[in-house]
């Protein structure tokens, strides 16, 4: 991703058409495993080329949009796009020739059922705008060009994390029963899944009011809408314009096991990294979760401090409440190579200052392609596992 400070001009490029999305027959490869450390509706007049974004089925319109002041003119309707993880055969190849399946062991304590099947991977949906480009080109048109458009994608890193909570390394236990704060939501693509994967709550983060009414909306298009929360006013009435009550998605598709009905809570709140302090306040929130998760959130060497900050507030408040009986987890999914400097400086933060004797570190590396990009081809993921003990 890129510096959200940088001029309009300098992070604006030009994004292709969607392409169909299908992620069968396009599993991910895990290269290695570390030792652990001890430490399609109606054609749009406007955009003619929406008739080839893809397969009817597989990427189609929503009934929802997002209202701003040039909507007449630059509309920004809102589509679904289904997206799958865990289907790949079975099993995927490491460098160390070892095998790491997808098809998980179910844990029957977690279910009623004994004959609840979670040997399967997971299909899901998001809710999301055109392209990036259209809402770059919107945010110009409203005199807001050094807003950041960067949300309304799909980002390599979270393909990547989805992947890895519902293979065999995790299997869904690194979330399942857990209070989950996600970092850099975006669309809600990682925050949804850990509620399908079994999260008792999830927090969605994003400093951007757009952000985090698609995210809430993912979540009501995967059958969450009697757990999601209403969004604040500061994300449901934007520039004084009220957006459509995400509730009002027609076409659910209702995707929840029954470990996922355990979900009691799945919500998107505005966070601005550099304003932990006013967020705390102004939401009341106790901030005692059991997992953080950031996807591709390293992409400015500013938000490398800001984000070990909260990591470990969040660190320090779950230990005020006396939540020890299981370590707090960190999750980090972040091409390595897109901004090496800051991923090293945030590597060495996490090493210096987590004032943790016991801390568990565990580099898993990923090559993924995104469904939503496919015309970058191929990209390695690090997801880097932090247990807090």
């Amino acid at each position: 991703m890129f510096s959200t400070t940088a001029s309009a001009s300098s992070f604006r490029f030009h994004l292709p058409p969607r392409l169909p999305l299908s992620l069968r027959g396009r599993s991910p490869r895990f290269l290695s495993i570390s030792n652990s450390e001890g430490g399609g509706g109606e054609e749009d007049k406007h955009h003619d080329y929406l008739r080839h974004r893809s397969t009817p089925g597989r990427y189609e319109r929503t009934n929802l949009k997002l209202e701003h002041a040039c909507s007449d003119h630059y509309p920004l309707d809102l589509f679904r796009a289904q997206l799958s993880f865990g289907f790949n055969g079975g099993s995927t190849k490491s460098l160390s020739g070892g095998e790491l399946g997808t098809k998980r062991e179910r844990n029957t304590s977690d279910d009623d059922d004994e004959n609840v099947d979670e040997n399967v991977g997971i299909e899901m949906s998001v809710i999301l705008p055109e392209s990036e480009e259209l809402v770059a080109n919107v945010f110009s048109a409203l005199g807001k060009p050094d807003e950041d458009p960067h949300w309304a994608d799909v980002w390599h890193g979270g393909i990547a994390l989805n992947e890895y909570l519902v293979s065999d390394e995790s299997g869904g236990s690194l979330v399942r029963g857990k209070r989950v704060l996600e970092l850099g939501c975006g669309v809600g693509l990682t925050g949804v899944l850990c509620a399908m994967e079994g999260a008792r709550k999830v927090t969605m983060t994003d400093r951007e009011p757009f952000a985090c009414y698609c995210a809430a909306a993912s979540a009501v298009a995967n059958g969450f809408g009697s757990v999601t929360k209403a969004l604040d006013e500061d994300a449901s009435v934007v520039d004084g314009l009220a957006q459509m009550d995400v509730g009002l998605l027609e076409g659910v598709v209702d995707r929840r096991s029954r470990s996922s009905r355990k979900c009691e809570c799945i919500e998107a709140k505005i966070m601005d990294w550099f304003k932990l302090d006013e967020y705390l306040v102004k939401e009341q929130d106790d901030f005692a979760y059991d997992v953080v998760i950031a996807c591709d959130c390293l992409y400015c060497e500013e938000a490398v401090e800001a984000v070990a900050s909260i990591v470990f507030k969040a660190l320090s408040r779950r230990q005020q409440h006396g939540a020890t009986s299981s370590p707090f987890t960190f999750l980090l999914a972040d091409p390595p190579s897109r901004f090496p400097q800051n991923h090293e400086k945030f590597l060495k933060i996490i090493r210096e200052k987590s004032g943790v004797k016991d801390v568990k570190r565990k580099d898993t590396l990923l090559a993924v392609r995104n469904p939503c990009q496919e015309d970058e081809g191929e990209i390695i993921v690090k997801i880097c596992e932090y247990a807090f003990r």
